[in-house]
């Protein structure tokens, strides 16, 4: 990054003259109410804005004499650019208009979303940044976008909880392609376990700060043969504010029904002209904190209420020598009581989130305009687990913890991005040269935990280590709008280079060390009678817990610093063959340099049946090359099943643990996509869409179920990853099975006058169902068929996530007041936990959860023409979810699954907005 420090120094010291901006209202010519989100742009340029909720806009003149105005069932306006720097604009109602600007899922400039081939959906953040009880970007999206899920990061394991991942149509988190402003975003270093992303990387949405963004546009198709590796259930593209000469500041704080919990959220956006041609910098800085969040559900959710202090609580009930009753007099003797070993794994974690944002552009001279844009974040995020009771005596040592301890896992998380490019006409081509560069790094600090096998040598913090993922992507975009050709003919082509790293480093010996591993040695004879000692081995003698309690730290061999290089070209190409139908195609070829050569390529067309009915349709083909991470990562932690600890392994891809196994590199997943569906507009100010799709994805990447170590048959190297780790299973990175998934997705919205007032009504909704078509058996390993890929993984693809979700939302605006309510319906999910590892088939238990409807609403109040308040509830009628069931629950109570939404329960909230 230091190389482009100059040039950012550069581009922020050029603010050396007073910069034309044009303002001005946009109103209905009908109703005399303004018009929120009415498109504003300068027309032959890539401009554009956005009217707020006022109908106000703000924009640069960089060049240009036409401004254009254009909403959904209003007539274009085209407005001529005088020496006034204000306009006020009414627009008349149409049949047939364009609608929000639009880049994801096309290169023509002129392309909207209305008019587009495939469906995209453009998310104005500003009104839900407004009154949306929500604050991330993340959650924000999972209450306006039916397509698209994520939820607490909580209900994944370890450091995955410091996350919460993103999927489209229910399909992976690593199946999802994220854009800023354009350009490729990187991923996460992180390997998630449990949640949506069971052995996956993801992206950290909310490194970016929510006050940055201008809108989001959601690409619902795949897209590889546009953008690359990924992009096979859909885009994200998120768009950075480029107002200046406002200074916005927004507070919220919520909490949930017991007081825990607690969330605020504070940012700063401020933009600044730069020089006199329409230069800006914007800027964003934002804090975020979240408290400790106990288990949702009744107050005794969770409690443990089998042995505490009796030796073996680990592995048995209590029986006739330690009843109950000696278990309570121990509890009262201390002064305790069971709510004190109380878990916290599936709360929320307490986090502090520190988040700046930058978006700035120059123009060069009249045809040219360097840009640049990014950030960093840092997080501090703390998971707890499970305690570990004062009888687990293979965990604990009662020396150090007599009472037991809870252990907790600290992610230090920070993530650093900057893009610097150039846009240019040349000879009538529009030229975009850039480069992008991002970093995510994460540490393991385990704090109040204990390596049981060092007795009462162990420390009590440790360094675990940490790893790390880059991604730094050079592009070369030309495109060019041919517009006597046919009814208008739009060509793209570029090219483009990324190098991707990925590195682990080794955690502090005690760490990860088994401190009870001794040499076995036998004794063999030469063939001259000469007797000698062999080495035959490591064996574990005193059994107890090796590493670091939660998770154990990285082995000098984990350690490794891996690269790959990409390589890709690619064309594209649009043509109106008529006023009516639209064609378009694009072809990628992408080779790299671990995987080899992959070629993707898309069609998709749109005709207009009439001005208000259309029907589109598309057909892709994708793939997603494995994360580095997913070649080379390893880890050891601890999971429950049915309340017993259980140490487990996962090994790298590319260990000898593995190929002794017979499970070979891994390859990549690729996809063939369909869809087919209509727009329409039958009156004024409703639009309706609804799309059908169909995803086939062959050799999807995923984790084996888990191969124990008490099976003979396994070959020695497994079995020595074993002893060496102090684990009892094993479980490893494979391309295992193949998915079909088919739904529809139909979205809507209506907007009219209402009793002196402006009423908004959206409706969203996406009906998913996804099917496992093919499990990879790796030849040898059929006996393995039910570990290969187990039930567990089984219904994390098919039915963790909900098959239907809905979501209606109304929005009320009258005088200084704007109500809000709106209802979201997640669907049943059923899930699947694992009882054992039996062989060949382990037992697992299924839980069918029942569908949930979660409430929103909101009232804001205009206090004065810059500052706003607003009260409001998220689930306001408390709508938990079932609770696990009495058998899978072992010796806790019930607790709340939360995988619908991930909902804590009634959360009200309080906000202030102003806007200087």
């Amino acid at each position: 990054m230091r190389k482009y420090l100059p040039i950012l120094f550069i581009l922020l010291s050029t603010a050396a003259f007073a910069q034309r901006t044009l303002t001005g209202t946009v109103t209905d010519a009908g109703s005399k109410l303004a018009l929120p989100g009415v498109t504003v742009t300068i027309k032959h340029t890539k401009q554009g804005t956005i009217t707020d909720a006022e109908g106000r806009f703000s924009l640069n003149l960089v060049k240009g004499e036409t401004l254009v105005f254009s909403y959904l069932s209003f007539a274009t306006q085209e407005v001529p650019v005088t020496k006034s720097d204000e306009y006020s604009v009414a627009l008349l109602p149409s049949t047939h208009t364009l609608g929000e600007v639009q880049v994801v899922g096309s290169r023509n400039a002129n392309r909207t979303k209305l008019d587009s081939p495939v469906p995209v959906d453009v998310i104005d953040l500003k009104p839900l940044l407004e009154s949306a009880p929500q604050v991330s970007i993340t959650q924000l999206l999972q209450y306006v976008s039916p397509s698209f899920h994520s939820v607490n990061g909580s209900n994944a394991g370890d450091a995955g909880s410091a996350l919460n991942l993103s999927q489209l149509r229910g399909l992976g988190v690593d199946q999802l392609l994220v854009l800023v402003n354009g350009k490729r975003r990187h991923k996460s270093s992180n390997i998630n376990w449990g949640g949506l992303g069971n052995g996956a990387t993801g992206y950290d949405l909310n490194s970016i700060p929510t006050a940055s963004i201008e809108r989001v546009e959601v690409l619902r198709d795949g897209a590889a043969a546009q953008y690359g590796s990924d992009a096979i259930a859909g885009v994200i593209n998120i768009v950075l504010s480029q107002s200046t000469d406002k200074l916005s500041l927004t507070s919220t704080a919520s909490t949930r029904r017991r007081g825990d919990g607690t969330t605020t959220r504070t940012s700063a956006n401020y933009g600044f002209a730069l020089g006199k041609s329409g230069g800006y910098l914007n800027t964003t800085a934002e804090f975020a904190t979240q408290a400790i969040g106990i288990l949702p559900g009744r107050d005794d959710a969770g409690l443990y209420l089998g042995p505490i202090y009796g030796g073996g609580a680990n592995t048995r009930n209590y029986d006739a020598i330690y009843t109950r009753e000696i278990d309570e007099a121990i509890l009262a003797d201390r002064g305790l009581t069971r709510h004190n070993f109380n878990r916290r794994a599936g709360g929320s974690n307490k986090a502090k989130d520190a988040l700046l944002f930058f978006n700035a552009a120059i123009p060069l001279k009249q045809n040219a305009e360097l840009y640049t844009f990014g950030g960093i974040s840092h997080r501090n995020s703390q998971f707890t687990a499970v305690y570990r009771l004062p009888g687990w005596t293979e965990r604990n040592n009662a020396f150090l913890y007599p009472d037991g301890f809870l252990p907790n896992m600290d992610n230090i998380i920070t993530d650093k991005s900057l893009a610097i490019g150039i846009k240019s006409k040349i000879s009538n081509w529009d030229v975009d040269i850039s480069n992008v560069y991002g970093k995510n790094d994460f540490g393991n600090v385990i704090t109040n935990s204990l390596n049981a096998s060092l007795g009462q040598r162990s420390p009590t913090t440790f360094d675990a280590g940490s790893y790390n993922a880059s991604q730094n992507t050079g592009s070369l975009d030309i495109s060019r709008y041919f517009e006597k050709a046919l009814k208008g003919v739009n060509v793209a082509f570029g090219a483009q280079y990324r190098v991707e790293t990925y590195q682990i480093i080794a955690g502090e010996e005690a760490s990860y060390s088994k401190a009870d591993l001794r040499t076995v040695y036998g004794l063999d004879t030469t063939a001259a009678g000469i007797v000698y000692n062999t080495k035959e081995g490591q064996i574990g003698l005193n059994g107890l817990s090796p590493g670091s309690q939660i998770h154990a730290g990285f082995r000098p061999e984990n350690a490794v610093n891996v690269n790959r290089s990409i390589l890709a070209g690619y064309a594209d190409i649009e043509a109106n063959i008529t006023s009516k139908w639209l064609v378009s195609a694009a072809l990628r070829l992408e080779n790299f340099s671990s995987v080899g050569n992959v070629t993707t390529y898309k069609f998709a067309s749109k005709y207009s049946i009439t001005d208000w009915l259309g029907l589109r349709g598309s057909h892709n083909t994708g793939f997603r090359a494995p994360d580095l991470a997913q070649y080379y990562y390893t880890e050891t932690s601890t999971s429950f099943q049915q309340g017993r600890a259980i140490d487990q392994v996962t090994a790298s891809n590319q260990s000898a643990a593995t190929r002794a196994l017979g499970i070979p590199t891994l390859t990549p997943e690729k996809s063939k996509g369909y869809t087919l569906g209509f727009t329409t507009q039958p009156f004024r100010n409703f639009e309706f869409t609804a799309d059908a799709y169909l995803v086939d994805v062959n050799n999807r990447v995923g984790n084996t179920g888990n191969f124990s170590a008490t099976d003979v048959n396994l070959p020695v190297e497994v079995r020595s990853l074993f002893v060496q780790t102090g684990t009892t299973q094993a479980k490893f990175f494979y391309n295992s099975f193949s998915t079909r998934t088919k739904g529809l997705e139909l979205t809507g919205s209506y907007r009219t006058p209402f009793r002196k007032g402006a009423l908004t009504l959206l409706f969203g909704a996406n009906f998913v169902n996804n099917q496992v078509t093919k499990v990879n058996t790796p030849q040898g390993l059929e006996a393995y068929r039910y570990i290969i890929f187990n039930d567990g993984e089984k219904a994390r693809v098919t039915s963790h996530i909900p098959g239907r979700k809905m979501n209606l939302q109304g929005t009320f605006k009258i005088g200084k007041l704007t109500y809000m309510a709106r209802a979201i319906y997640f669907g049943s999910v059923t899930t699947a936990s694992a009882q054992n590892a039996n062989f060949p088939q382990p037992d697992y238990f299924y839980q069918k959860l029942n569908p949930i409807w979660v409430v929103d609403a909101s009232v804001a109040y205009s206090l004065t023409k810059s500052i706003q308040g607003v009260i409001g509830v998220n689930n306001a009628f408390n709508e938990l979810g079932d609770y696990t069931d009495p058998k899978l629950s072992a010796l806790n109570n019930p607790s709340v699954i939360g995988l619908q939404n991930g909902s804590a329960g009634i959360q009200p909230f309080i906000r202030i907005t102003a806007k200087l």
